[in-house]
């Protein structure tokens, strides 16, 4: 328990630094539940039963375990950010997506998942001059930071049958939102600074179901909408210093979400999935509009322990395409992706290291006037049952003694 506690310590305790240059308009950052095999197959493969699928954003693909599974990844890379006037700057980070375990005892299946759900983070500096009345110059400083994150937690069961394979999942959603500002003046002017915090929590609740016929598997899944709470908090750089400004109020909507998806398995080693995620932000307040995301890939694994070292490392590929739910310039933001990965299998087939690397473009220069690219390296271990013993094969026996002795 206390690893368990120490990673859910980091995983709230570093976010992605500067992920989007959209975060002032929205959280432009989501996490569908891909691990780093998925991630590495254009985010698809949320239906693929035909491997330990730890995407526990659907709760039925817990089934997939058949021993104690510990997931968990950590991503780090660039993102670069460019807008219409031809200015722009690079920005990285680093964050830890995920962290998975999952607990079989025959047919039921018990899993607890913790995700950084939705993200948008950015740090923006400018430089200026303010001119008076009198017409005299004062050079100022203006920063303006921006973290926004939600967290999510699931406590999951699931149930395997041969008909078909069910979970249910109960969510806990947590998170806060703080915007920073502050103008500093070279000269002998006041200089000011406040802050916004809002933090929201809430609980919610998602089922799904997988099936699995000949070489082709299916799932499907549902989220329920909820609607974060909180208070809010202004702090500013005079007495009193800070104020409540309102408590109890829906802060942030989270849409109720439909997904689903297929794999199939051909020439034994080889697999291709299509996934498809769709949000109702139309009933919510925040958007007028409703989104969706579209991702495929082809992965390739071989069977283990056969042919050369080289024929023996999963590859796989894949893109995606999705809406955000704001505008930026009254036009809708698109954000396209392109990946590789691979594995580097260990002992067995349920121990494994997953490598993926992703080239994302977020937005369009003629549209929206601003544009993200973005280069995030994935690197996620899966297996390691810290819970197994190895199996003692020489029981205790009695030696005979000799007569006479």
């Amino acid at each position: 328990m206390k690893i368990i506690s120490l990673t859910i310590i980091i995983l709230m305790g570093i976010s992605l630094f500067g992920n989007s240059v959209f975060s002032f308009d929205g959280m432009p950052l989501q996490n569908y539940g891909n691990d780093v095999y998925e991630i590495g197959m254009g985010g698809s493969g949320s239906s693929d039963l035909f491997r330990i699928n730890t995407n526990y954003s659907n709760p039925s693909l817990v089934t997939t375990a058949n021993k104690v599974i510990f997931s968990t990844a950590v991503a780090l890379g660039y993102v670069w950010y460019a807008d219409n006037k031809s200015s722009g700057f690079r920005d990285d980070g680093l964050n830890l997506p995920y962290f998975t375990l999952a607990v079989p005892i025959k047919n039921h299946k018990f899993a607890f998942c913790f995700n950084s759900y939705t993200s948008g983070n950015l740090n923006n500096e400018i430089t200026g001059t303010w001119i008076d009345e009198q017409n005299t110059e004062y050079n100022y400083r203006e920063l303006n930071r921006l973290r926004s994150n939600i967290y999510k937690t699931d406590i999951i069961y699931a149930y395997k049958n041969k008909y078909l394979n069910l979970g249910f999942s109960a969510n806990y959603y947590l998170g806060s939102k703080v915007r920073f500002w502050q103008l500093d003046f070279d000269d002998e002017l006041n200089d000011a600074k406040e802050e916004t915090k809002e933090t929201y929590k809430n609980a919610g609740f998602s089922f799904g179901g997988n099936k699995k016929i000949g070489n082709v598997s299916f799932a499907a899944a549902y989220s329920s909408e909820v609607d974060l709470k909180g208070e809010s908090i202004y702090k500013y750089d005079h007495e009193p210093f800070e104020e409540v400004i309102e408590s109890d109020m829906v802060q942030y909507e989270i849409p109720r979400k439909i997904s689903g998806g297929m794999t199939w398995k051909f020439l034994e080693k080889y697999k291709t999935s299509l996934d498809i995620n769709y949000d109702f932000w139309e009933e919510t307040e925040s958007s007028d509009f409703n989104t969706y995301k579209l991702a495929c890939g082809l992965a390739y694994d071989p069977l283990s322990g056969y042919g050369k070292w080289y024929q023996r490392i999963p590859l796989r590929f894949g893109g995606y395409y999705r809406e955000l739910p704001f505008k930026k310039n009254d036009e809708k933001i698109i954000e396209k992706a392109f990946s590789l990965g691979c594995s580097i299998p260990l002992k067995t087939p349920s121990k494994k290291l997953d490598l993926a690397v992703k080239f994302l473009l977020r937005g369009d220069l003629e549209d929206n006037g601003m544009r993200d690219k973005a280069v995030m390296f994935y690197f996620g271990i899966t297996g390691f049952d810290i819970f197994s013993k190895r199996p003692k094969k020489i029981e205790h026996r009695d030696i005979p003694k000799a007569d006479g002795m």
